[in-house]
């Protein structure tokens, strides 16, 4: 079982989310919860030390990764619509 570090950006993404975007939120959060980095998928280029689980129909993308130096402890970096890439590069500033 894993668990879950939030940054001060990620936590403000969530709660700018409607009530159904939460609950797919939720259910991906838990199975990162559950798995860890085997959830979702492995990004490539910066992030690609970074996975992500998507909502096809709602366009959310939720973006995590292992916390440096801490086993077991899963971050989660962005959360939101993937409109023309905009939350891979929210993503990548929020690591930087």
């Amino acid at each position: 079982m894993y668990q879950l570090e939030w940054t001060q950006y990620s936590k403000e993404d969530y709660d700018n989310l409607d009530g159904s975007q939460k609950i797919f939120v939720d259910k991906a959060l838990n199975r990162i919860i559950s798995v860890g980095m085997a959830a979702g998928q492995p990004l490539s280029g910066n992030l690609s030390h970074c996975n992500k689980l998507k909502n096809r129909k709602m366009g959310l993308r939720v973006v995590f990764r292992e916390a440096e130096g801490k086993l077991q402890i899963i971050q989660i970096v962005a959360i939101g619509k993937r409109d023309k890439d905009e939350i891979y590069k929210i993503a990548e500033k929020r690591l930087d």
